[in-house]
Parts: structure tokens; sequence; C-alpha cells
């Protein structure tokens, strides 16, 4: 447990920086670029946090077609999490969502509502390939977080005989 405590203390469990990662949007099943791919602005923001990927996305559309026409219902089998809805000075609709995944090498899916008032309603599903050589480590290296631990360890004896000292 204090090893634990120590590895989160030196930041290893934390978020990291975030890096920008390309992608395609492309039909879903297919390899062919998606009609929606021009709505989602890339690069993709990616951190690592607790072993897995967190992705940020950002979606534009034109105010010709309404405020925010384009949504997206899910993505990676789940919900889309922390999503931000603003428009935009000229008027744009901009929506901001994040998911998780352990795994950003293999295609992520996600399903999409459009719902253009008066032209066009549907929901299609979607596919996220994104560029590999550009994302962060996945994990520690291993010697690196066993050499921590080690270190944690052998901290944590005195100090647990300092506390004893100090409660009731």
């Amino acid at each position: 447990m204090v090893a634990v405590l120590a590895l989160s203390t030196l930041g290893l469990t934390t978020t990291a920086q975030a890096k920008s990662v390309s992608y395609s949007a492309l039909t879903y099943g297919t390899s062919k670029t998606s009609m929606a791919s021009k709505y989602f602005v890339r690069p993709a923001q990616v951190t690592v946090k607790n072993s897995q990927y967190r992705v940020t996305m950002h979606l534009k559309t034109a105010k010709t077609l309404g405020k925010y026409p384009v949504q997206v219902i899910k993505v990676n089998g789940g919900t889309p999490q922390n999503v931000r809805k603003v428009r935009d000075k000229a008027g744009n609709s901009n929506v901001y969502y994040t998911f998780t995944t352990k795994n950003l090498k293999k295609k992520i899916t996600a399903k999409l509502s459009i719902n253009v008032l008066h032209v066009y309603q549907a929901k299609h599903d979607i596919t996220f390939k994104f560029k590999a050589s550009q994302l962060p480590k996945l994990k520690a290296k291993k010697a690196h977080i066993r050499a921590v631990t080690a270190q944690a360890a052998s901290q944590s004896r005195p100090a647990k005989k300092g506390l004893a000292l100090l409660l009731p």
C-alpha cells in the first residue's frame, strides 16, 4: 500500500501532458473517408491516466446547419464524457468530448446523431483510426516502476517507526 502511495506521490498515476494525435474519420466498416470527416477537427488531444488513453475530440459545424446538428451518442461502446458545447463568435457549433480506452491502435467506433432542421435526420456509425506512431506511451517502463516501488518500500520502513512514536 505504501508503494502505491509512493507511486501516486511521484506522479506515475497522474495525467500526463496532452499529445496531439492525428486521426481519420472513416465510413463504418471501411477504409474510406466518412462524409462526416469534415466536421471533426484534428488533431485529437490524448493523455494517459491510470494506464488508459484519455482522448479529447472536437466537432465543429457551420452556423448554417443549425445549433449542434451533429452529436456523438456513443463512442468506444460508452457515452461520451465531459461534453462541452460552445458557440464561437461566428455562430458555429463546437462540441468537445472525451472517451477512454486501453487501445488506440485498434479502430474506435462511434454513433452520431445528425439533425439538420427540415433537411436531414439520421443516425450513423463512424470509425476513427488514430495514428499509432503519435500515441503517448501507455505504461511506464516496468524496470522504472520496480525501482520506484523498491525505493518507496525501503524509505517507508523507518517512517512507520517514526509514525508509531507520534501516535498515542
